[in-house]
């Protein structure tokens, strides 16, 4: 369930949009005079993540309230000196926001795995809204800049549906197919699941250099396989239709796939990825598919000496690489994004992305708080 919270500024109510498990109601919080070393971000768009419907689902009573939304695109509202210069940015800046950014002090964000802080701290779902300053969520007209934030400026002249796909969908592509999956220039790479993140893995193993680069979805993914063709596919395969085992058998001369990324977030996907790689090849699972149990026949990894990998969201180097090539316009990136949400559609928003609401040619919904 979702509430509409108000938030305080003088002579002005600002709304975000947060998520509770027992009670909904309307608060009202003051929006923090911003100090030497925050800042407050004007949302300009954010996306609607495929972990969200997730988030949505949590029981930990402890988590909520809580803001949703990390996939942040804005403009800087306020901002501190000590900010500024850390950010490398100024008040009206157009700017992303990578979602995590640790305490800065723990053992793992002091060797740079901030992604793995033991305080967890970031946006979207890891911070409950009732921790001064409260708006820790994109889902809203305005949201909190931490000290830690990892904050880059984007080109003003970058489509904003393109924009807001840097971190969380071509920073992750990068960092998933290059940096954990070692995708190189002649590798053959299949992509399980062309949705968000299958696409960005698709433009992330083109800029990579593969030679093949085989989409695997549904009879109803046509829509999404054109993007993939947009964005480099070389061939399409609807497992619905085709045997995709023998079809990529019959594409690589029988050596099958250097890399499989598997990025559905169904369990069924997870054997046929054993499957579908080659003897000594790398299959990089980017999927989640929550607490539900996977038939996994370990004997396979072994067998063909299998390296799987798992991935999670991407880190300031793959999101530094991923506003160049956004910014590149090298791909039509905005063609990710294919439906519109307000605030008060963001409900809505969430349930599609879950596929629990069937919207016609979904792709990726954003939500867009002045819309």
């Amino acid at each position: 369930m979702f509430a509409t919270f108000h938030v305080s500024m003088p002579h002005k109510t600002y709304s975000v949009v947060a998520v509770a498990t027992q009670t909904i109601k309307i608060q009202s919080f003051d929006i923090p005079t911003i100090a030497e070393d925050d800042g407050l971000l004007k949302v300009e768009m954010c996306g609607v993540c495929g972990s969200d419907p997730r988030i949505l689902q949590w029981t930990d009573p402890e988590r909520f309230p809580l803001i949703m939304g990390h996939e942040v695109l804005g403009h800087i509202e306020e901002i501190g000196n000590q900010a500024s210069e850390r950010w490398g940015a100024k008040k009206g800046d157009r700017v992303v926001v990578e979602h995590l950014f640790g305490c800065g002090h723990c053992r793992m964000c002091l060797i740079g795995e901030y992604r793995f802080c033991s305080e967890h701290l970031g946006y979207g779902g890891t911070i409950p809204s009732t921790v001064p300053p409260h708006l820790w969520g994109a889902y809203g007209e305005f949201m909190y800049l931490a000290p830690n934030s990892r904050v880059h400026r984007i080109a003003e002249d970058v489509p904003a549906e393109a924009a807001a796909m840097t971190c969380a969908n071509i920073g992750n592509g990068i960092r998933w197919v290059g940096t954990k999956g070692g995708v190189s220039v002649g590798d053959t790479v299949v992509i399980i699941g062309p949705g968000g993140q299958g696409l960005a893995a698709v433009l992330a193993a083109h800029e990579a250099g593969a030679a093949q680069i085989i989409a695997i979805g549904l009879t109803q993914d046509s829509h999404r396989f054109e993007v993939a063709r947009q964005f480099g596919a070389t061939h399409l395969i609807d497992l619905q239709v085709e045997n995709p085992v023998e079809r990529v058998r019959e594409l690589t001369d029988g050596t099958l796939a250097d890399v499989v990324m598997d990025l559905t977030g169904a369990v069924s996907s997870v054997p046929l990825s054993l499957e579908l790689v080659r003897p000594m090849g790398t299959v990089v699972l980017g999927s989640n598919t929550g607490e539900a149990p996977v038939s996994l026949v370990t004997s396979k990894i072994a067998a063909k000496e299998i390296r799987y990998q798992g991935v999670n969201t991407h880190d300031t180097p793959a999101v530094r690489s991923a506003i160049k090539l956004v910014e590149s316009r090298r791909y039509p990136i905005e063609n990710m994004v294919t439906h519109y949400f307000g605030l008060e559609e963001a409900e809505t928003a969430v349930r599609a992305a879950a596929g629990e609401i069937r919207l016609d040619a979904f792709i990726k919904g954003v939500i867009v708080p002045n819309l």
